[in-house]
């Protein structure tokens, strides 16, 4: 690579390289290199030094496993603050660095200060005890974005409330700053301008060991508070933080108080406020909800809504725990329903309640038995587009009689042990679904009478035993929308699988994952002359693939976990390889064969 000497672009995000190619440094038209990877070799294209040599680089920029800079001159020669078209920076530590020098790391760090143009930084993973003297000055005049994530043995946050042009700062995983002081606004006395007078989204996570929030709000009633243009606040997994919360928001609009049991707060209403969060926060007390608010997740052991319900502008409803909603009242504009976690009440929830739902969600909820109108009429759901149910471990069953969702196109259920049927009538009162999912429902013994819905496009079945043994009963070869379907079966009941048109001729992909497999029925195969895609997994007794062949329209084949496949088709010569070899794409076990 070094004699690229013309390269502009280099893109390597998303590979696994420990280490970069030799000689870096020759390739000094380089303008944009996404990702540069510290090696461990110090006379290698991976020595950081290689950077100082590319003068031309611009844009984004990330530097990661830094622990391997064993001499800070070498972070100097990377001339960082030369590198003026630079706009957005990561600096990236390995999490295996815990026994090196702190001083060491503080002075790499700060030998790393970038030009004072970046728009952007991220410190990740580092493990010094302080920061550098430049994280926070005044002249990073252009930073509108600042993370800093599990740097640990930090106690205290930089002086930041001086960088004239933050709008976003994340802090995450510090865990060892315990009170969040005035020296994190910055020196205030050496200037006119509010700490954070830009800042407008505010995220805290992970702070195990925060306890107390010093809130700077100006020493005269005409400089206002902190944060004067602040409208989204999140603070999450922060379990020992007890207060205060800054008072003055007048534009907040995005409030997320997640799993920080000890806070004690209380939430005015905001006529701005448009999406709110509450979970595991119940000593925050929530004396009204903003006329104008739109999301609302709520939840933990004691939470309630105030009295005066739900507002009208409502469109998102999220419930995490156990919650019990105010009254018999209609929410005609909420579009979509959550719920996870914890018993609640959920099993009395009236669906009628929300005539324009179009996407409805319940996760983990132990009371749920089945999903019913009070007046046992036939439910109602016009609006739904996508239902999905997950380890409600006692759910039953649909209503008598079905479920009238003509705009409904995704179904998921997974981990509902007790289901044994899908709604009835599918086929007539589901029309336009496309994509049907089931997975763990040993229970479900067989699809409704009349079959599913014409225009199903994506069906996967996973462990769902006794539907699985009745699979010639499923119908599918009348289902010419079908274009792709996955089936995951652990159970002992295989032998041979793919019997005579089991499937439409509309298949375009096929996967299955079968361990006690034992033959596949070539003549299945033959009709299916639009198959472009077959998957084949975890079919550990499989010796052999069909002597018949498969269709001509097959363009790949996927083998994965097969070891008596593997074993027998990876050689390129004699009657077995030739079966398959006019497939263009053959893979097993990731790796091309052709």
């Amino acid at each position: 690579m070094r004699r690229l000497v013309n390269l502009r672009h280099l893109d390597i995000r998303g590979t696994r390289l420990k280490g970069m190619p030799i000689h870096m440094a020759k390739l000094r038209s380089l303008q944009n290199l996404s990702a540069f990877y510290v090696g461990k070799g110090e006379h290698s294209g991976s020595n950081i030094k290689e950077l100082g040599e590319l003068p031309h680089l611009s844009s984004s920029l990330c530097i990661s496993n830094l622990e391997n800079i064993y001499h800070t001159r070498d972070a100097k020669e990377v001339n960082l603050k030369d590198k003026k078209g630079l706009s957005e920076l990561e600096l990236k530590w390995g999490r295996d660095h815990e026994n090196y020098d702190s001083e060491h790391k503080r002075d790499v760090l700060e030998q790393l200060c970038p030009h004072t143009n970046l728009k952007s930084l991220s410190i990740i993973s580092y493990y010094g005890a302080e920061y550098p003297n430049w994280l926070g000055a005044c002249s990073f005049s252009n930073m509108v974005s600042l993370k800093i994530v599990d740097c640990k043995y930090c106690s205290s946050l930089p002086p930041l409330g001086q960088l004239p042009a933050l709008m976003e700062l994340s802090i995450e995983g510090l865990d060892g700053v315990s009170c969040v002081d005035s020296k994190f606004y910055g020196d205030v006395s050496c200037t006119t301008n509010k700490p954070f007078k830009s800042l407008e989204k505010l995220t805290f996570k992970g702070m195990p060991e925060w306890k107390e929030w010093f809130v700077f709000e100006g020493e005269g009633e005409d400089e206002g508070g902190v944060f004067p243009t602040l409208r989204e606040l999140r603070i999450i997994n922060c379990p020992k933080l007890t207060g205060n919360l800054p008072s003055l928001l007048p534009s907040f609009s995005v409030i997320e108080i997640e799993d920080c049991p000890q806070l004690v707060a209380s939430l005015p209403s905001h006529s701005a406020l448009h999406e709110l969060a509450l979970t595991n926060c119940d000593k925050v007390v929530l004396k009204e909800l903003s006329p104008k608010l739109q999301s609302l997740a709520v939840g933990g052991c004691h939470t309630s809504l105030p009295e005066g319900g739900l507002p009208s502008t409502l469109k998102t409803l999220q419930i995490n725990g156990v919650l019990q909603l105010p009254g018999r009242r209609y929410y005609p504009s909420v579009e979509s329903l959550e719920v996870k976690r914890g018993p609640g009440s959920l099993w009395s929830l009236p669906l009628e309640f929300f005539p324009k739902l179009k996407s409805l969600e319940i996760r983990g909820s132990d009371n749920l038995e089945s999903i019913s109108a009070s007046d046992k009429s036939l439910l109602d759901l016009s609006s739904l587009t996508k239902l999905i149910i997950f380890g409600c471990l006692n759910f039953v069953s649909f209503p008598s009689g079905g479920l009238c969702a003509p705009n409904l196109t995704q179904i998921s259920i997974s981990y509902c042990e007790k289901l044994k049927s899908l709604a009835e009538g599918m086929h007539a009162f589901l029309p336009s679904l496309l994509y049907l999912e089931l997975w763990y429902c040993p229970e479900l013994e067989s699809f409704p009478v009349g079959g599913l819905p014409s225009n199903l496009q994506i069906l996967e079945i996973d462990s769902c035993d006794k539907l699985f043994l009745r699979h010639m009963e499923w119908g599918l070869q009348s289902l010419h929308s079908l274009r792709e379907i996955k089936i995951w079966y652990d159970g002992r009941e295989v032998g041979s699988f793919l019997e005579d048109a089991s499937f439409p001729p509309s298949l375009i992909r096929l996967t299955i994952s079968f361990p006690q497999l034992t033959s596949l029925n070539g003549k299945g195969f033959q009709h299916l002359t639009s198959l472009k895609e077959l998957q084949i997994g975890y079919c550990d007794k499989l010796q052999c693939l069909p002597e018949e062949g498969f269709p001509a329209s097959l363009s790949t084949l996927d083998i994965w976990n097969c070891p008596l496949l593997k074993k027998r088709y990876r050689r390129k010569n004699g009657k077995e390889w030739r079966k398959i070899s006019h497939i263009p794409i053959i893979m097993i076990d990731n790796e091309v064969i052709t």
